[in-house]
């Protein structure tokens, strides 16, 4: 039957026949949870496998902006479980929230490695189709590209980014920062300009 992937991103970013594979994938995943047939740890390595697995095959240029307008898309689906890392005792911690709020809850840190956007591009617009799979929150997707309304956009992407960005580092309790750093202000594309120039 037609499902959520199917319907929204059949023969867009993937070939009609893998959408419905997709979909039902992570409906099962979701109803195995949620009738405690596998635990957090195997909802986690099997939802991080369909997002990599889904990843590989996208009718994409690398990011989910669009998808390329070509006929016919192969069936290339393959589910391949990931091979979680062994963490030998140590914890890791992972965090989904504003980095400027963060950083004022993480004290006394080795290394902070801070890769911003460095442009008007926002992250969460360049991997919706990813987000919607691994949230399964299923919202109502607009336009030719099937994006869902705007959440999670970031002022790293706006003129204040410099601002932004002076206020994160001040926060940062850590003996060493490594960034990255993307020299784009001389794009052709508008929304490919640096944000925050070199010598800020």
């Amino acid at each position: 039957q037609e499902n959520y992937c199917s319907i929204n991103f059949g023969d867009k970013y993937f070939s009609k026949s893998d959408a419905f594979t997709i979909g039902e994938i992570r409906q099962e995943i979701d109803n195995l949870y949620s009738n405690s047939k596998i635990t957090v740890k195997e909802f986690n390595v099997l939802l991080s496998s369909l997002i990599y697995s889904v990843d590989k095959i996208s009718n994409t240029v690398g990011h989910y902006d669009a998808y390329r307008k070509i006929e016919m898309i192969d069936d290339l689906f393959k589910y391949q479980l990931i091979e979680p890392i062994e963490t030998r005792g140590k914890s890791i911690q992972i965090y989904r929230e504003d980095s400027n709020d963060l950083v004022s809850k993480i004290k006394n840190i080795d290394i902070a490695f801070v890769d911003p956007p460095y442009n008007s591009r926002q992250y969460s617009r360049f991997y919706h189709v990813l987000e919607n799979i691994a949230k399964w929150d299923k919202p109502e997707l607009h336009g030719v590209a099937m994006k869902p309304e705007p959440d999670n956009m970031s002022d790293y992407c706006r003129i204040a980014a410099g601002a932004v960005f002076e206020d994160l580092i001040s926060k940062l309790d850590s003996k060493y920062v490594v960034e990255t750093y993307n020299n784009t202000y001389n794009s052709k594309s508008g929304s490919s300009r640096n944000k925050i120039e070199l010598e800020e």
